[in-house]
């Protein structure tokens, strides 16, 4: 079929509008971004509080589910008083505040443990910041989708477990195990309880061990690209051998002890006395408002410092300059 020029003409406009039109569209569609460039689901942010609290009686303290970002500190108390920060976001005021009324946070206990489950209707909108102090031999689970973690003070068994965000430990005491997806994992011990086998492992990123010096531990290092440095630490029974673009370390101060194992696949590790200085030794291989009633004990929360701390960035957190907040 012939086509004149007039009708081809025509039909080249009316391509050029439809373009047009599509690329206004894209124009128009509005987009909200952090201060540093972050983009983010939703303009408007709306925020508030809820505190929690319980004794937990010698049981595991949990906290699971949804997003967001983790900071708990020991304390020489028998509550664990709790901050939950509830961060909705959305096109409008309204629908952020809809968001946030969607959040809950579930408790439950058991002879085996005391867990705090988050949940949201809306979950790419939703988040939760868990900000508080425990007891301080209290056990601790994080078992969350993302968001950097902070423990310091807790001398009980630690487990942490999520898909992304840094992890940081000090002052441990009890077994350890982190294991994450994305992120680095730093952990510091104030001593580690014998007969015990402590794991961190991250698929993409960085370790950081510290021990006392005079601590006797068993050390399994591995990565698979990456470098592996001691720091201030005088080990026995070395042996390192390279792994692909990383390597493997085994190594050992005093007799026996307990086992620290740490695998990363895309990252260094760091194996350092608590108080060591610059100089280093490298192996290296190829290149709060009112409390809500709980169903256990329960006492009022006591006024938490960490609470009025400037959150950890997150992948839903707030634009100073677009954003509403409720208490």
């Amino acid at each position: 079929m012939r086509w004149s020029s007039t009708a081809l003409a025509i039909f080249g406009m009316l391509g050029l509008a439809v373009l047009g039109g599509g690329c206004q569209r894209g124009q128009e569609s509005e987009v909200a971004r952090s201060e540093d460039g972050v983009l983010r689901l939703g303009p408007v942010e709306v925020v508030d509080t809820v505190a929690r609290a319980v004794a937990p009686s010698d049981r595991p303290l949990v906290v699971e589910g949804l997003r967001g970002s983790v900071r708990l500190t020991g304390a020489e108390q028998t509550t664990a008083d709790l901050s939950f920060v509830r961060r909705g976001r959305g096109d409008t005021r309204e629908a952020g505040q809809s968001v946030v009324e969607g959040i809950s946070i579930t408790e439950s206990g058991t002879d085996a443990e005391y867990a705090y489950t988050l949940a949201a209707d809306q979950e790419d909108y939703a988040a939760v910041d868990v900000r508080g102090r425990v007891p301080r031999r209290t056990a601790l689970r994080v078992d969350r989708l993302s968001g950097p973690v902070h423990v310091a003070g807790v001398e009980g068994a630690l487990t942490v477990s999520h898909a992304h965000g840094d992890v940081t430990v000090q002052g441990a005491a009890g077994a350890a195990e982190v294991r994450i997806k994305n992120g680095d994992v730093a952990v510091g011990f104030q001593s580690l309880p014998t007969g015990s086998t402590h794991r961190i492992e991250t698929a993409n990123g960085d370790l950081r061990l510290r021990l006392p010096p005079d601590e006797t531990v068993q050390i399994d290092a591995q990565t698979d690209a990456g470098t592996i440095r001691t720091r201030g630490l005088s080990f026995t029974n070395e042996q390192f051998a390279p792994i692909n673009a990383g390597a493997r370390y085994d190594a050992q101060t005093g007799e026996g002890g307990p086992t620290v194992e740490l695998r990363t696949q895309n990252g260094s590790i760091v194996i350092e006395a608590a108080d060591t200085a610059r100089a280093d030794t490298t192996t290296s291989a190829p290149q709060e408002p009112a409390t809500v009633p709980s169903t256990d004990t329960i006492v009022s929360p006591q006024p938490d410092a960490d609470t009025a701390e400037t959150m950890a960035p997150d992948t839903i957190q707030a634009d100073t300059t677009a954003a509403d907040t409720t208490s």
